[in-house]
Order: C-alpha cells, then sequence, then structure tokens
C-alpha cells in the first residue's frame, strides 16, 4: 500500500476548500532549483495543488494551495527554513471575487509529446544577477492600477513514479531509434500495402453506392455521401500529416532522458485577472496577454512551447486544483519537476525585486531537547513554531537582553519572574524575587500574574501611588546596621548621579552619611525619630543641629573631622567647599515625591527581612511621575541595600543562603550600582541577575568596563533588535558564522537571538519569539495594592509629619535666636533698636590667600 500523506485530511470536516499557505522567502542564502524539485518531490501525491504567484498593486506574494496545509508546511519549513510560512484566511483570499469585482482567466498548457520538455533550467543559470527566468513573470505582475489583482496558478498533479515508463525508448541516441525490435518479422519486399488496399476497397464501395443512389433519385443520399467522404479526407489528411510530422520531429534524446528520469506532473498555467466592476474587457486581455508572453521564454525551440487558449469570464466560487483532463484533439499537459521549479521558486537574493516581501532575521532552530522544561519563554521562529523552555539550571544563570524599546524584553522579563512565582506558589522554591521597573508596566504585569497563595508575601514600592508613600530611609539603623556599607552604598549612589565629582565632595558626603547613622544607632534615639538623608543639609549649615547630633556620636574619628577639618575651614572656603554637596542634596529635599519617601524617620517596609525570609519585593520607581533622579536615586539605592544584604550570607553555609533572583529592567536608567560585582561575587550566594538595557553604549556611560564584564558573567544573552553598532559588538557574542549584522537589526517584535549555557555546555545560538502573556487579574492586581496600605504613610500623615517638621525647625530658630539675643551686650542691644544712619557700602574684602596656598577655585578644579 503506498503511503498518502495528504489522505489523512480527506477526513477534515471543514467545507471551506483547500488552505492557503503564503510564503515568504528568505531574505539571504543561495537559491537553487534543486532545492525547489526536492520540495516539489516531497509533497507529490495524487491530491493536486497549485502554486500560485498574486500581486496587486502594492506586492507580490508566493503562495501555496493544498488539501493538507501541514504537510506543506512542514516540507516547506524543511527545505527552506529560513522561509515564513503563514496562513492565509478566506477573507483575505486574493482568488476571492467580490460583488463588485469580475474575473477573466487564461490557460496555458504544454504542447507537444509528453515527454518532450520545456526549455531547462540549470542551478548555475541562477547565480549572476537578472539571470533568473522567474522574473519575467514577476515584472509582468507589476504596474497594476488599484483594485486589480493578477495571479499566476501552476495546477498540478503528481503522474506517479511509473508515468514515463512507455517513453524509456526515447531517451535512447537516434540511430537506436530506428532499429526494429528482435523479435518483429523482417519487412517483405512484395505484394501490396493492406492500407491501400483497404482505402481502395473503401472507395470502390463508395463510388459503386453512390451511383446506385444517383440512378435511384436519391439525391440527399448521394449528397450526405459525399459531404461525409470530404469529412474523412479532410480529417485523414489533417491526422496524416500531424503523424507524418510527429514521426519526422526530432527530439534530444539527453532532454528527454532528463525529464522522464524525474517525476511528473499533470499541469496548467491559469493567469486569472481581477479587476473591479465597470473595467472594460480589454483592460484583462491587456493584462493576461503581458503575462502570457512573459512565459514565452520557457518555449524551448527544439522541445515543448507554451500553447494559450482562449480568454474568458471566470466564475466565482472556490478555485479549482485539478488540471483540465485531455480530450479527443487536446493531449496531457506534463511538466517535469524542473520545469515546475523553474515556474515557481523563491526569487534569488541577489535579484532585487522590490515588491516581493522577503523574511527578516535568519532563524535558528535550538539544539533538540536541551530546551524541554523550565520556564515556557516563547517559540522556535521556524515554521513548526516549537515551543522554548529555559531550564531552571539557565535560570539560575546571570541574564542580559539588549533591544530597542517595545521589542519584548520586559514581556519575557515577565516570563521568567512569572515561573518563579508558580514554583514559590507550588513550594518548589524559596528564593526571594526583587523586581526593580522604572516603567510601571512590569510590575503591574507581574502583579496581576501572582499566584493566590504568595499574595501576602508581596511587599510593593510605588513611587507614583497618589495615596500614600512608602518609607525608605536610607540610613535607618534598625534595618541596615552596618554603617560603613550603608554609607559606601549611599556615596557609590550620589557618584553614580553626579556628573561632577571629586574627593572632597565625597570625604564631605561620606562623613555626613556616617555621622547620621551614627547618631540613629543611639540607644536613645528612638525609631520614628531617626534622621535621613535630607537632614544632611541641616547637619551642614546649622551648628546648633550639628552639634545636637554630635552628642550621639561616639566615633573619634567623625568628631575630629568635624573639630579639625570641618571646624578648620574659613567660611568662603566652607561655603565653596559645600556648595556642590549641598545642591544635590536641596534637589531631594525640595522634591515633593522624593521628600515624601526618602524623609520619612522610619523605613515602612524591612527591605532586609523581606529578602532573607524569601519574600517578593515589587518596586515601580515610576520615572515618568516623580522625576529621572528621583527614580534613579531610589532604585539605586534599594539595589545597593539588595547587595548588602545578600553579602551579610557570606557567614552562612552553603546550604544556609537564601537565593535571590534580581530583574532589573532598564538598567542604565539606575545609575550608582555597581552590577559588575555584583554578578562577578553575588552568584556564589546564590543570587541571579535579570538585566535589560536599551544600548550597549548607554552601559558604557555607567563604566567603561561595564560592557565586558556583563558579557564575561552572564549565561544567557538575548539580542533584539538593536542598532547597527550595537549589533556588529554583539556579533563577536552570537558568532558571525551564524548570525550576520543584517539579521540582528532586521528581527521583528518579539524576535531575539538567544546565546545559553546549559548545564556545562554552551549551546549554538539559537532563535526564538518570545510568547504572547497570559492576561492576569486586575482584581488581584488591586488587592495587592490595597494591601499595600498598611506599610504605606498615607497622604494625610505625610502632610501631618510635614507640618509638625516645619513648626519644629521653626520653634528651633526662635530658640537659636533667644539664645542669641540673650549672649548680646547690653551696647549691642542698644545700638540694634537704633536706626542707621545711610552709608555708603563698602567693597567685600576677600581673605588674603597665603603665599603657595591655592584658592578654592583652583582647588575644586584639580579635585573634579
Amino acid at each position: 500500500m503506498k503511503l498518502n500523506p495528504l489522505r489523512w485530511f480527506r477526513r477534515s470536516a471543514k467545507p471551506s476548500g483547500p488552505a492557503l499557505l503564503a510564503v515568504t522567502p528568505p531574505r539571504t542564502g543561495q537559491r537553487t532549483l534543486l532545492g525547489v524539485e526536492n520540495l516539489l518531490g516531497s509533497i507529490a501525491a495524487p491530491e493536486p495543488f497549485a502554486l500560485e504567484l498574486a500581486a496587486d498593486e502594492r506586492s507580490i506574494g508566493l503562495y501555496v494551495r493544498c488539501a493538507g496545509d501541514q504537510i506543506v508546511r512542514g516540507q516547506v519549513g524543511v527545505h527552506y527554513p529560513q522561509a515564513r510560512v503563514r496562513d492565509v484566511p478566506s477573507e483575505r483570499d486574493y482568488m476571492r471575487l467580490d460583488e463588485d469585482e469580475q474575473a477573466w482567466s487564461l490557460v496555458l498548457r504544454a504542447s507537444g509529446p509528453e515527454y518532450a520538455p520545456l526549455r531547462v533550467f540549470r542551478d548555475q543559470d541562477l547565480v549572476d544577477p537578472g539571470s533568473d527566468p522567474l522574473l519575467a513573470p514577476l515584472g509582468a505582475l507589476t504596474g497594476l492600477k488599484e483594485g486589480e489583482r493578477l495571479v499566476s496558478r501552476l495546477l498540478l498533479r503528481s503522474l506517479g513514479p511509473q508515468w514515463s515508463r512507455h517513453y524509456q525508448e526515447k531517451a535512447q541516441p537516434a540511430h537506436l531509434q530506428r532499429q526494429p525490435k528482435p523479435n518483429a518479422p523482417p519487412p517483405s519486399g512484395t505484394g501490396p500495402d493492406p492500407l491501400a488496399l483497404t482505402v481502395l476497397g473503401l472507395a470502390a464501395f463508395g463510388f459503386f453506392q453512390g451511383y446506385r443512389w444517383l440512378q435511384a433519385g436519391e439525391i440527399w443520399h448521394l449528397a450526405a455521401l459525399c459531404a461525409g467522404a470530404a469529412v474523412v479526407l479532410i480529417g485523414g489528411g489533417w491526422g496524416w500529416r500531424r503523424w507524418k510530422k510527429s514521426r519526422n520531429r526530432y527530439f534530444d534524446p539527453q532532454l528527454v532522458k532528463e525529464k522522464i528520469s524525474r517525476g511528473a506532473f499533470e499541469a496548467e498555467l491559469e493567469l486569472v485577472a481581477v479587476l473591479p466592476e465597470g473595467s472594460q474587457e480589454e483592460r484583462a486581455e491587456e493584462l493576461l496577454e503581458r503575462l502570457a508572453g512573459a512565459y514565452r521564454h520557457y518555449d524551448h525551440p527544439s522541445g515543448a512551447q507554451f500553447e494559450a487558449g482562449k480568454i474568458g469570464p471566470l466564475e466565482p466560487g472556490l478555485p479549482r486544483l485539478h488540471p483540465r483532463p485531455p480530450r479527443m484533439f487536446r493531449r496531457r499537459s506534463i511538466l517535469g519537476v524542473r520545469e515546475a521549479a523553474a515556474l515557481w521558486h523563491p526569487p534569488s537574493a541577489a535579484d532585487e525585486s522590490p515588491l516581493v516581501a522577503r523574511a527578516g532575521a535568519r532563524a535558528l532552530p535550538p539544539a533538540v531537547g536541551e530546551l524541554a522544561g523550565g520556564a515556557a519563554v516563547g517559540t522556535t521562529s521556524e515554521a513548526d513554531r516549537e515551543p522554548v523552555h529555559f531550564p531552571d539550571d539557565l535560570l539560575g544563570r546571570h541574564h542580559l537582553y539588549v533591544a530597542r524599546t517595545r521589542m519584548g524584553k520586559s514581556t519575557l522579563m515577565r516570563h521568567i519572574v512569572g515561573h518563579k512565582l508558580k514554583r514559590k506558589a507550588e513550594g518548589l522554591d524559596s528564593d526571594a524575587v526583587v523586581v526593580i521597573d522604572p516603567h510601571a508596566d512590569l510590575v503591574q504585569a507581574i502583579l496581576e500574574e501572582t499566584p493566590e497563595e504568595l499574595v501576602n508575601q508581596v511587599r510593593l514600592i510605588d513611587l507614583a501611588d497618589p495615596t500614600g508613600a512608602p518609607g525608605i530611609n536610607l540610613l535607618d539603623a534598625r534595618v541596615f546596621a552596618d554603617r560603613d556599607r550603608t554609607a559606601d552604598s549611599v556615596v557609590r549612589v550620589a557618584r553614580g548621579l553626579w556628573e561632577q565629582w571629586g574627593p572632597r565632595m565625597q570625604s564631605i558626603l561620606e562623613h555626613t552619611v556616617k555621622t547620621l547613622h551614627e547618631a540613629n544607632s543611639h540607644p536613645l534615639t528612638e525609631p520614628d525619630r531617626q534622621h535621613t538623608i535630607l537632614d544632611g543639609l541641616r547637619l551642614l549649615t546649622d551648628d546648633g543641629f550639628r552639634a545636637e547630633v554630635l552628642t550621639r556620636v561616639s566615633d573619634p574619628f567623625l568628631l575630629e573631622w568635624w573639630a579639625r577639618d570641618f571646624g578648620g575651614w574659613r567660611r568662603e572656603y566652607r561655603a565653596e567647599a559645600l556648595a556642590p554637596v549641598q545642591t544635590r542634596l536641596s534637589y531631594y529635599a525640595s522634591s515633593r515625591r522624593a521628600r515624601a519617601i526618602l524623609g520619612q524617620p522610619q523605613s515602612t517596609i524591612d527591605l532586609r527581612k523581606t529578602i532573607l525570609e524569601g519574600g517578593i519585593l515589587l518596586v515601580s520607581t515610576a520615572q515618568g511621575s516623580v522625576g529621572r533622579d528621583v527614580a534613579a536615586l531610589v532604585g539605586a539605592s534599594l539595589l545597593n541595600l539588595v547587595d548588602s544584604v545578600i553579602r551579610e550570607q557570606e557567614r552562612l553555609p552553603q546550604h544556609q543562603r537564601r537565593g535571590a533572583l534580581v530583574v532589573v529592567d532598564e538598567m542604565q536608567a539606575i545609575p550608582g550600582v555597581e552590577f559588575e560585582s555584583m554578578l562577578a561575587e553575588l552568584g556564589k550566594y546564590g543570587a541571579s541577575f535579570v538585566l535589560a538595557t536599551q544600548s550597549l553604549a548607554k552601559l558604557q556611560d555607567l563604566s567603561p568596563t561595564m560592557r565586558h564584564t556583563l558579557m564575561a558573567n552572564v549565561g544567557c544573552l538575548c539580542v533584539f533588535q538593536v542598532s547597527g553598532e550595537d549589533a556588529r559588538d554583539l556579533l563577536w557574542e552570537l558568532g558571525r558564522e551564524r548570525v550576520s549584522e543584517e539579521d540582528v537589526v532586521s528581527q521583528p517584535v518579539h524576535h531575539c537571538y538567544v546565546r545559553a549555557t546549559v548545564g556545562t555546555q554552551r549551546m549554538p545560538v539559537f532563535s526564538m519569539t518570545v510568547r504572547k502573556p497570559d492576561p492576569g487579574d486586575p482584581l488581584r492586581a488591586a488587592r495587592i495594592r490595597e494591601a499595600a496600605s498598611t506599610y504605606v504613610t498615607s497622604a494625610h500623615e505625610l502632610e501631618r509629619q510635614q507640618t509638625e517638621r516645619q513648626r519644629a525647625v521653626a520653634e528651633f530658630r526662635e530658640q537659636m535666636e533667644a539664645w542669641r539675643e540673650a549672649d548680646k551686650t547690653p551696647q549691642q542691644q542698644q545700638k540694634k533698636q537704633q536706626k542707621p544712619k545711610a552709608a555708603r557700602p563698602e567693597p567685600k574684602t576677600r581673605d588674603r590667600k597665603k603665599p603657595g596656598e591655592a584658592t578654592p577655585a583652583e582647588r575644586d578644579g584639580a579635585e573634579q
């Protein structure tokens, strides 16, 4: 029994007719007719199918119409892995006629014997630009007006492997063809020809019968006999002439052998013109004759030629797939697979055909079996669309996603976090999850996908929340007890945010932070009376406040710095030294949102406890609502605090360390974070980072060595569509032998190339399409936001704290003024009460510079 794959689809109950597939040819790669020949041979079956070229005024497409779309889709995917194959819905079928449209058709059939080939093209004929024979029909398909469509349909039905067994003799040399058969009797040289005797006998009988009818006066019988004789003579002469012509016609045995040695199809070309209502038939004739003329260069002078039928209207209905059957005076139209391949194939990459759409990036399948389990992140880029998973081993490594905006990197992060949360809900994962999102969309999507079992473990920090603000005291000694590590974190954030930086500025800020933190650590300091980073302004400018803070500082080195260095500065030098620090701190103090978040004395969320207990921390820095600098300050501060908490576990045994998944979207928007040291060192503490950026050049702004350090430490690199400069740099990581620069920059949305290390092996680079996320539950996200009110300070409470703070400052200033008045002598008080006379203002004097001493401006320039 013969295996017929298309038989499986006969059981389909869909009455919609054959499937229509659009084939987008690959952008690069060598084209050969042998590849198309193998493709046609692989889908050959008794069920007919059609290979079509369809055009309108804007584009030309390649299509396949068949009974079983999966067979064709699979074979096209194997022979052309870079091609894109998609289903075309029936309402978008270009052969479908609307009520205001009409169609005309013209059929081309191969004339001559079945074993005679059309013009045969070889693979080397397609190498040079412009040598592709298909360019002529493609050119004839252009120049259409609006609403016009022109279609070339190659209808094929396989004849099976035994179609040419009767023509094997025709492949022999000519002198062997004329030799008699071995068992045939020798021709006789004497005696009359039997055929001639038969003809003469019939003629004599006719003459005798006609004479009898003439004598009997039966004129009508005689006329009928004469007419019949005339028809027989004319028909016999025409048949004799064709027989003699075909008998004497010589076909190159090599061409015949090439055709009959391969498979063949019963085939015909149906040319269809679809025009809007009101178009003249002359327009249809013009288009169809132009297209038919483009196929004339397929005619073979010593073989078969295309024979055109008559142009006629085409009735609406399902397009036919069967070639028309032979008739009394019409032979079968037979085309070999190579002839069919020359009539329909993807155009060569060297030939510019602007209207023919081409696939963009190259599709690279992943290794079989390597991506079977784990997080479902996407599908392969080939036609079969197999699912792609990131195994748990790969999820435990650092990831870097590089993509232009809205290319799919946040969606991929969403799948990673969603898989992690599902495992936590099932009790299979105890790692902490930290997400830093500058745009709020990623955090909102994760909130909607959070499993019900984990709702109470989520801690949400949304800087754009209008109902209140979370308290994030960067100097909270109850949460971050290590003074030096906390100070280092704050200084690193400031150094990353401020372009101008010098050792004097760093020294001032470092001693300010350490002093405030140590005062917060004092036993007499209540949690709700702790100082914040915003109190650094008062510490630097308010002598009374500074004296009060220093009473709770026990570190002699800090006290010595304030007394010797800070106290020894002249007034003018101190003003110039403090100006840069005051400017930066004043920016955050003047921001209402930053003041509400960073100015709360007590942190409302215990970040350290959340991470060490394997909780979920979602941070939306809301860059668009609070400003870039405030969002960067909060995001960088939280990341550095996460870094500090994870590093605290270095004293614990390996099995007791709490792992953490840290996801940072748009990492280039968060300066002041030591991503390099985090990736290089925190992996051994169980932390894995998933980072995303829009450009490698922006990483260069964070650190000159950032890009190289990231590439050296990430176990998974996903490259979406990027700029040309980034594509050139990333090719060294992806592999120039598998991916080109054009492949990277021409990727569609949600398509990426992946370089991953699974287990101990680095996988070859593969491509995938990030899957569309499943819809979430907005009500669940709303419940989590509502629960956040328990650890978020309300707007009313923030207003009350601000009013109390202003009142305390006013009372403090009044008290200081009273103390200064009390210290003045009676003469000074009497002089103040007298009205001063108008006097000429004297010019301000500057402190004279000592020999060899630099001015403050010179010192600032040297430091910066």
